[in-house]
């Protein structure tokens, strides 16, 4: 593995009690080792459960910036400010977007150029708005499957 000069990564991570996954994490835990990697596209989702410890969650631009920092220039966020039902979610992905897919997407979401995307999977962690489905009508250009999931009433 330490060979590896092209990676694309998707992964979607549960944490409990613990904050999301940022540049820096990544970085330590994986890109150090791979000496050779000169290509590196990702979708980083990460889900958090907290049932009563206090969790500082990192902002938008601290995600960001984590990735930036590590050289990772064009880096897309959408987190959640506060916990709901002891839960929340970041999803961090590298730009261009090069996946078909784009899972756990929520209102926080601020759009982009997704065109290779074809099946996107929102989720109502905050109550869905119409701006959000303007959003993805422009920005999924050949989107062909949308699945809507829907725990909480509007």
């Amino acid at each position: 593995m330490l060979n590896v000069e092209e990676l694309s990564l998707q992964l979607s991570v549960i944490r409990a009690e613990r904050s999301y996954i940022g540049g820096n994490q990544l970085y330590e835990d994986i890109l150090n080792y791979l000496r050779r990697l000169n290509k590196f596209m990702f979708n980083i989702h990460t889900h958090i459960v907290n049932t009563g410890i206090e969790i500082d969650l990192p902002s938008d631009d601290d995600i960001r910036n984590s990735f930036i920092k590590r050289g990772f220039q064009s880096v897309g966020t959408c987190i959640d400010k506060r916990f709901i039902n002891h839960g929340c979610n970041c999803h961090v992905y590298s730009l261009p977007y090069l996946f078909c897919d784009f899972l756990f997407m929520s209102s926080c979401f601020q759009g982009g150029k997704f065109d290779k995307v074809r099946m996107l999977m929102i989720l109502d962690r905050y109550p869905f708005e119409h701006k959000l489905f303007k959003i993805i009508s422009e920005d999924f250009p050949f989107l062909q499957k949308l699945i809507i999931l829907n725990f909480n009433a509007q």
